[in-house]
């Protein structure tokens, strides 16, 4: 199975569980998103596409500001779940497509964002074509948010049940965070469609209950593969070393924004 067709079966595992993504996964720092919309000069009248809405986790925060935007998003099950989180505002336009099949609006959008996406898009296709959905001197604003694992107690234990359960993955060498940031500047940089490239770095954190914490946990792909018993042995190994440490987790974060301006 080729690069693309796996990266795309991933990508659409996570309208599988829908609910439990909108629910569990982390939303973006407002500074992330306030940053943005200075360094674009947004106008109350500005344009954005949104690239991969999922729920719209990274959407809400621009919808709340009323700025019109279009939104790409294939899952059916994020896109029912982030119009119903959307309701209010009625300049945000659903599309259920990808980018790479959308039927391209040139020169439309001052801004294009993508919150936790582009690393699904096909790279040779994705950066050009939203630099011509970009209005002249347009910028995009790509972020995620990156896991941080402090070496403690808490995620020692949580580390060895990984191990336990998901052996090909835990015992692989993981990318350090900065790997990865290098990474998605050189797509940026090498894709030659934009320029002045800005890179920001938000650390944050959130505490997680049992509950919560395991809600995160089964929005990754790994878990989705588990069979209903290793599903519920998983769950309650969880649940015993969070109990066994007060009860809660704190999961530290960085969120980094990709910002860079249309040539």
């Amino acid at each position: 199975m080729d690069l693309s067709v796996m990266n795309r079966k991933r990508s659409e595992s996570f309208n599988e569980v829908a609910e439990i993504y909108d629910a569990a996964r982390p939303s973006y720092p407002s500074q992330l998103i306030e940053d943005v919309i200075e360094m674009a000069n947004l106008t109350d009248s500005a344009s954005i596409l949104d690239i991969g809405t999922g729920t719209g986790k990274g959407t809400v925060p621009f919808a709340e500001k009323g700025y019109a935007i279009y939104c790409l998003e294939p899952g059916e099950r994020l896109i029912a779940i982030a119009s119903q989180n959307m309701r209010l505002y009625p300049k945000v336009i659903f599309e259920t497509v990808t980018l790479e099949d959308w039927n391209l609006r040139p020169s439309a959008f001052d801004l294009a964002i993508s919150a936790q996406a582009f690393h699904w898009v096909n790279r040779e296709k994705g950066y050009p074509k939203v630099a011509q959905a970009l209005k002249e001197k347009g910028y995009i604003a790509f972020f995620w948010n990156f896991s941080i694992l402090p070496d403690t107690s808490i995620f020692q234990a949580l580390k060895e049940t990984f191990q336990k359960y998901v052996p090909t993955i835990s015992n692989a060498k993981p990318s350090s965070v900065e790997s990865l940031i290098k990474k998605r500047e050189n797509w940026i940089l090498n894709s030659f469609y934009f320029k002045n490239l800005v890179v920001k770095k938000y650390p944050w954190s959130i505490n997680y209950d049992a509950e919560g914490y395991l809600g995160l946990l089964k929005t990754q792909t790994a878990y989705q593969k588990f069979t209903g018993t290793e599903k519920q042995d998983f769950s309650d190994a969880i649940i015993q070393i969070l109990n066994a440490h007060g009860g809660y987790v704190t999961k530290p974060y960085l969120s980094v924004l990709f910002f860079a301006q249309k040539i």
